[in-house]
């Protein structure tokens, strides 16, 4: 009966992390596509970039420093062919 019960308290520590990581990808899953620049400002304010590199060249040109995170590299490849009209690296800058 004990070695039950402590079987059964081990599984459930054991399932409670992977429960909160498939929550926190598939949130962020959802938030990737973004149907204009307007709805993609609200999170990622001076836009999203490919690279640190794309990023750094809208700052010289005068822009503010676009996002170029993990998360936000993912947002611009996904959105990439609607967002950055003019093919510079860096969708929605401003």
């Amino acid at each position: 009966m004990r070695n039950r019960l402590l079987g059964s308290l081990i599984a459930m520590a054991l399932a409670a992390p992977v429960s909160i990581a498939l929550t926190a990808t598939s949130a962020d899953a959802t938030t990737i596509y973004y149907s204009s620049c307007s709805k993609l400002h609200v999170r990622f304010h001076h836009g999203v970039s490919r690279s640190r590199a794309a990023a750094l060249r809208q700052v010289r040109q005068g822009y503010g420093l676009p996002a170029y995170t993990a998360l936000a590299q993912r947002v611009y490849w996904r959105n990439y062919k609607r967002l950055d009209r003019d093919r510079d690296g860096t969708a929605c800058e401003r």
